[in-house]
């Protein structure tokens, strides 16, 4: 791991920290200090849970706002509950975070747990029978017993993700509910890996039936990739829903992702990761639709995307993925600036923005769409931008040079005066322009668009829009309720 993402993920400044995650570490922090975290930690997530829960109840414009929502002004939607009192409650068997002295329940500590509550929670909501809703709604204290030792599995193995694979019981289909050659061949192929088991716990076959069965392997390659995004689930009275393969699949309707830190490294590509993309393949297979949702804003220059995605785009073409589930993934350039869908021929194509069909269009009833952004006011955000920008690079010194895009503007490294190397720019005058640039747009009375201001590592950037107006964007365009 380089050290750009060892500092993005362990030395966050407050700015760049989620806002309930940092509330949540707030809240156990007093725990800690009186050393008491062992005997009240439980009931600490049981009273996140309740809080979550009351959010959830107060969907309406009308309703007070949570107290969730006083305390956390920047929570949002939470699209199932979160038994976080049994997530903590596994994740401290298998990691003994009460037993610890000194260092407190960290900021990445918390984001697995919060994962782990999602696995649970999309479980639950999978298990129940089809139009009774009722996990969603109430937690279900009686689990399987079935999860119950797969549970204990997972506490028991390595390393995070090691042992993962445990939280899909096994499961034997009737033969035509089976998946069948196609699905079952990926991991094959891959060097040094028993094409007969993931993470040496759970056979392929036994992970591809499971999609069909009324436990979940969605949530397990959801958390295995880290997302950031929304999952949003099917609340429609029959939860269950025809795939590709006519096979009823219970579960998420869209996931999405973010890519640098969580399809791939920070900075890298996704080169070659043939088990998340045999998951990937998997929920495209079961009529899920997948978004990568990045900052990353080529406009619409789809080889370079296809470029941060070669690997994936090569496995989908090599396993033959059909026309139909192709058109189920997409990918959200800049944010929520830039909409590509996976074509037939496995390459990425831009998606009409105006017109029948177009997404810009479509999604004009959201007051924040894109579709919807006047460009005056689009020109006037980028200007603020990029003069604040320009102020930092002179006032801290900074030997980078600023670029305006479309869509965005960043500040970004030079090469040295007479060699090729390039010369980085310190994180604290990295974290110095983003904070004096969000001020500045806050501040600035005639700037009304969504924007986003962060520090990507080794350099920063503001981009007009976000991925919260991304993901909302898209759900909306594929047929959700947003």
């Amino acid at each position: 791991m380089s050290f750009s993402s060892r500092r993005r993920n362990y030395l966050l400044v407050p700015h760049r920290k989620d806002g309930l995650i940092a509330w949540m570490k707030t809240m156990l922090n007093h725990s800690f200090v009186l050393d008491a975290l062992e005997h009240t930690a439980e009931d600490t997530f049981h009273h996140f849970e309740e809080l979550i829960d009351e959010h959830r109840s107060r969907s309406s414009p009308d309703d007070p706002p949570s107290r969730l929502k006083q305390l956390v002004p920047t929570v949002n939607t939470f699209h199932t509950r979160l038994p976080l009192r049994k997530a903590f409650i596994a994740y401290n068997k298998k990691y003994a975070l009460t037993k610890r002295k000194h260092i407190t329940i960290s900021f990445n500590e918390l984001r697995h747990i919060l994962n782990l509550a999602q696995i649970m929670a999309l479980r639950n909501i999978a298990s129940a029978g089809a139009g009774t809703g009722a996990d969603e709604e109430h937690n279900n204290d009686d689990e399987d017993e079935e999860f119950q030792t797969s549970l204990e599995k997972w506490e028991k193995s390595p390393g995070l993700f090691s042992g993962i694979g445990t939280m899909i019981p096994a499961y034997n289909p009737p033969p035509e509910m089976s998946l069948g050659a196609p699905a079952l061949a990926p991991l094959a192929s891959v060097e040094g890996t028993n094409a007969s088991s993931v993470d040496g716990s759970v056979s392929v076959a036994t992970f591809a039936t499971n999609f069909t069965s009324t436990t979940t392997g969605v949530s397990t390659a959801t958390t295995a990739a880290a997302p950031t995004s929304t999952t949003s689930t099917n609340k429609s009275t029959d939860s269950t829903k025809t795939t590709s393969n006519n096979l009823p699949f219970k579960g998420p309707r869209m996931i999405t992702f973010d890519g640098d830190q969580t399809l791939y490294s920070d900075g890298a590509n996704f080169d070659r990761n043939p088990e998340l993309a045999l998951y990937l393949y998997l929920l495209l297979r079961h009529g899920v639709t997948i978004a990568v949702v990045t900052a990353a804003g080529y406009e619409y220059d789809t080889e370079k995307y296809e470029l941060r995605l070669s690997g994936l785009l090569t496995y989908f073409k090599e396993r033959k993925l059909p026309v139909e589930d192709c058109e189920r993934f997409y990918l959200f350039g800049g944010e929520c600036n830039y909409l590509l869908v996976l074509g037939k021929d496995y390459k990425l194509h831009p998606v009409r923005e105006y017109g029948p069909g177009g997404w810009h269009t479509a999604t004009k009833y959201i007051e924040e769409a894109p579709g919807n952004w006047d460009e005056k006011e689009v020109q006037l955000l980028l200007d603020v931008a990029e003069h604040t920008v320009r102020e930092s690079v002179k006032n801290l010194r900074i030997r980078g040079r600023v670029i305006r895009k479309k869509r965005s503007v960043g500040l970004v490294p030079t090469s040295k005066h007479g060699c090729a190397c390039i010369v980085g720019i310190p994180r604290e005058a990295l974290d110095e322009t983003v904070l004096t640039a969000q001020e500045k747009l806050d501040e600035h009375t005639e700037v009304k668009l969504p924007f986003c201001a962060f520090n990507g590592g080794n350099d920063a950037w503001v981009d007009v829009g976000n991925k919260r107006v991304g993901v909302n964007i898209l759900a909306a365009y594929v047929g959700m309720p947003v």
